[in-house]
């Protein structure tokens, strides 16, 4: 894509269309329009100005986020999919945190000057509420692209009788594989507000008695030992270089010989330019957490020092913007 005038304007005003859709869901317009309606309708069921809710309907209908006819506007099927909040694919929740990172955002030159993260790392630990927020967040943008399903039904789980999810979060993965692998047992590790959350979403989803739950802190406590895979999903990214080291060798202690580890990630180019969405997502890390994405020759350097055989590398399919690296305990 050539870099031109239209390009580079396109990148300096999308945030206009990413808050257009962050006031939308935060407003719930698109429950308000799910059986059709027109402005005005919308406006008096939300108590919101008329004229205002018109415009931001008409920009949604403009960026194909709703259909309008007559006045009257409808959810496209994506709409309906992924923008109620209560449906099984909503990405409502993701969006809702999303909205919650504008702040930090734009206080990027600030984090440039200064190297630092512009919220306080972990700050979503901080009450029960930011936890319970950030936490079906991630359940909400893995179930809505389907990756949970996809690493259960792609990847290898032979000989996996006991699987480690380390930062397991929701308990996605976890669950996702124990619905299509019965013989395989899951145990998540995680801090001891989130899995306030994680149990609460295993027992709605009747997992509570496949996935077991540890409370600890992957930084500063031991990982239990005695499992065939250990899977680390949207970790490293949020660690600098020294804390993923010493996880990968806590990894390795905690599995049987033979046993695998799998990231998954953003995994990038050696010149950590590519994809795309890896380097941006980056400067994310930089706002938020003592983090960043990391190359393959990276998280191939960890894996040799921790003592795993050379790993694997599955790029995963668009809508997925993961990798997979999987490397193998010697036994």
């Amino acid at each position: 894509m050539p870099l031109d005038f239209s390009r580079i304007e396109a990148l300096s005003g999308a945030f206009c269309e990413a808050r257009a859709l962050h006031a939308a869901v935060a407003l719930d317009l698109f429950s308000a329009v799910a059986a059709g309606a027109s402005a005005a309708q919308v406006a008096t069921a939300r108590g919101l100005n008329p004229r205002a809710t018109e415009l931001l309907l008409n920009a949604l209908a403009g960026l194909e986020l709703l259909n309008k006819a007559d006045g009257v506007f409808t959810l496209p099927e994506g709409a309906r999919r992924h923008l109620l909040p209560d449906g099984p694919e909503s990405l409502c929740g993701m969006i809702r945190l999303e909205a919650a990172w504008w702040e930090p955002w734009g206080r990027l030159e600030e984090a440039v000057r200064t190297g630092l993260p512009m919220v306080e790392p972990g700050g979503w630990q901080r009450s029960p509420e930011e936890t319970r927020r950030f936490i079906l967040a991630m359940d909400s943008l893995v179930r809505a692209r389907g990756d949970a399903e996809h690493v259960a039904d792609t990847l290898d789980f032979s000989g996996v009788r006991r699987l480690l999810d380390v930062g397991a979060g929701p308990g996605t993965y976890p669950m996702a594989v124990c619905r299509a692998h019965p013989h395989v047992a899951a145990t998540i590790l995680d801090l001891p507000a989130t899995l306030a959350v994680t149990t609460q979403v295993l027992r709605e989803r009747g997992m509570a008695e496949r996935v077991a739950t540890v409370a600890g802190d992957f930084n500063t406590d031991p990982l239990p030992g005695g499992f065939d895979m250990v899977f680390l999903s949207n970790v490293i990214h949020g660690e600098d270089e020294a804390h993923c080291r010493a996880l990968v060798r806590k990894c390795l202690g905690a599995l049987n010989p033979g046993g695998r580890i799998v990231i998954k990630d953003h995994i990038l180019s050696a010149d950590r330019t590519r994809p795309v969405g890896g380097a941006v997502f980056s400067l994310h890390m930089l706002l938020l957490t003592r983090g960043r994405d990391y190359s393959l020759d990276e998280v191939s350097g960890w894996l040799a020092e921790a003592g795993f055989e050379p790993p694997t590398v599955t790029v995963l399919p668009a809508p997925f913007s993961s990798s997979l690296v999987v490397a193998r305990r010697p036994g």
